[in-house]
Formats: structure tokens, C-alpha cells, sequence
């Protein structure tokens, strides 16, 4: 009596271990990623092995054979535009294929469309054409098609890991960024705690400036103006400029304390003599090359 077994296998075992989904034998995941930017779109198809085993009367009939055809739950079949069946590389015709009598196995890939509905796709190995008497111990009759077995395969798109990549730096980059501004800033950067800075002389000289927020208090006849990007992070560097300073000097924050240090790198003389400023203090800055004197308030 011409009879024909058919089961799944593993690829790399060749054993008949496929995990059983509810409703049928679970195929596996193809998974799908797009093109992005330079990095090509990429399909990951799923290849398992049909174990194939055919009776003694079949084998001695070389033209013994056994077609089958994937079809859905609803016996429609499987559209290649959705879902392609291929053996050696070679896409099957509406994913049709037959086994003969001398084949002891076939290795199927299955592949999905990348507009294929995403998540479980599900249906039968019907057996559409024959010459046998008996399938998996089933009588056929005459011109009967018979409903193999069920299967069920998985569809799933992922992130290109180029995207992906890009999406991870971007949250690294905006996470730095938040933590850099909430609390990093403030800490390399701290800033001046005094409210303003007023400068008069009695030439006419005067000035009256907000430095409380600014990162440095730099007073000079020539300067560059602070960079946008430097300024944004890392503060706001105030500039107070007029010919009559012929070396700069500068005001800085000392940390957390609500006074400043004045840096006069060796070119006035501050009286009453100190290296720090407070609030609502006053003193005499004289240019020890002019002999030129200031009045410093901090108001």
C-alpha cells in the first residue's frame, strides 16, 4: 500500500521538536527591519526541515509522489505577495511543492512580505494532489484533499539598528544634556551671588551692572564677545569694557559663598586690601601704571 508520513524538524538537529503553538505546530518569527540612512532594509527568514517518509510499496514506485500547498484556516491559499515558501533559493509558485518517493527530507524557508500583516499568521499544509493510498494512517479517497497538518508563523518588524543606535545615542545625548543643565552647570560653572557691580572714578567714569547669574565679571579695554553655544553652556560672562583698564581684571564666584574673588593678576592695588568682595562693600582700586584710582561698590 503506497503511504506517506510527513513531520517537521529542527535544521540543525533533524529532530521533530518544534514548540506547539495553541492551535497548531509554530514555525518560528521572521523578522523584518526597514532601510535607514545608509543601512540596507534586512529580512530574517525562518528554514525548517520537513522529515519525509514514504512505505515500502511507495519507494518502489519512483513515480510516486505527494503535492502539498500552504493554505489559510479559511483552506484559501497563502498569497506569495504575503507570504513566500522557498526550496534552495527558489520562491515556490503559489507556495505549492511536491515530495517523491526517493526524498527523504525537504527544507523549506519561509519569508514574509515587508507589508505582510505583522504578528501570527496561521493555516494548513493541505495535500492537493497524489498518487498515495494513505496519509499519516489517514484513507484518502479518490480525488479527496486532505488537511495535512496546521501551522503557525510569526511576523515581526523591528527597528533598523542603525535607527536604533541613533535613537539610543539621542536619549544618552538627551539625558547628558538635562543632567548637564539641572545640575552639572551649576556645579563646573557656578555663579556669582552679588547683585550688582557699580564703577566710578572722578573723570566721570561710571558704571552700574547686574552681575548676580553671571558666571565671571570680566572688566578690560578689548575683549571678544562670548560664543552663543559657550554662553548657553556654560554661562553668561559679563564684559565691562573701556580704555581706561590697560590690563584686565576679572570678578569670579567662590563656590557657594555669597562673595566673589577678584583676580587683579599683579596690575592695581585694592585698599582696604582683600581678594574678596561682599556684598554692600566698597574699595579703592588704583592702576599701578597710571596711578588712575576706581571706586568699587558692590551694591
Amino acid at each position: 500500500m503506497k503511504s506517506f508520513n510527513i513531520s517537521f524538524a529542527l535544521v540543525a538537529f533533524c529532530l521533530f521538536l518544534l514548540s506547539c503553538d495553541q492551535g497548531g505546530v509554530s514555525l518560528g518569527t521572521v523578522k523584518y527591519y526597514p532601510g535607514f540612512i545608509f543601512s540596507d532594509s534586512s529580512m530574517t527568514p525562518v528554514t525548517r526541515t520537513f522529515d519525509l517518509e514514504f512505505s515500502e510499496d511507495a519507494k518502489q514506485d519512483k513515480n510516486c509522489f505527494a503535492e502539498f500547498q500552504f493554505v489559510d484556516n479559511n483552506g484559501k491559499p497563502v498569497s506569495t505577495k504575503e507570504m513566500q515558501v522557498s526550496i534552495g533559493g527558489k520562491e515556490l509558485k503559489d507556495n505549492k511543492f511536491k515530495v517523491y518517493s526517493n526524498d527523504t527530507e525537504k527544507q523549506l524557508t519561509f519569508t514574509f512580505s515587508p507589508n505582510a500583516k505583522e504578528g501570527k499568521h496561521q493555516g494548513y499544509l493541505k495535500l492537493v494532489s497524489h498518487n498515495l493510498d494513505r496519509l499519516d494512517s489517514q484513507q484518502l479517497t479518490p480525488g479527496q484533499q486532505a488537511d495535512a497538518f496546521q501551522w503557525t508563523m510569526h511576523f515581526k518588524r523591528t527597528m533598523n539598528p542603525v535607527a536604533k543606535g541613533l535613537l539610543w545615542l539621542l536619549a544618552i545625548l538627551c539625558g547628558f544634556l538635562l543632567l548637564w543643565f539641572l545640575l552639572l552647570k551649576q556645579i563646573v560653572y557656578p555663579r556669582i551671588k552679588l547683585s550688582r557691580l557699580q564703577l566710578q572714578s572722578d573723570d566721570g567714569y561710571y558704571v552700574n551692572k547686574k552681575i548676580n547669574g553671571s558666571r565671571m565679571v570680566v572688566v578690560t579695554s578689548n575683549y571678544k564677545p562670548q560664543g552663543k553655544l559657550n554662553k548657553l553652556f556654560t554661562g553668561r560672562i559679563l564684559y565691562i569694557k573701556d580704555n581706561k583698564w590697560t590690563s584686565p581684571w576679572e570678578l569670579v564666584p567662590n563656590g557657594r559663598k555669597k562673595n566673589a574673588k577678584i583676580n587683579l593678576h599683579g596690575k592695581y592695588m585694592i585698599d582696604p586690601v582683600t581678594s574678596r568682595l561682599e556684598n554692600y562693600s566698597e574699595h579703592k582700586l588704583t592702576n599701578i601704571e597710571t596711578k588712575e584710582t576706581v571706586t568699587i561698590k558692590i551694591l
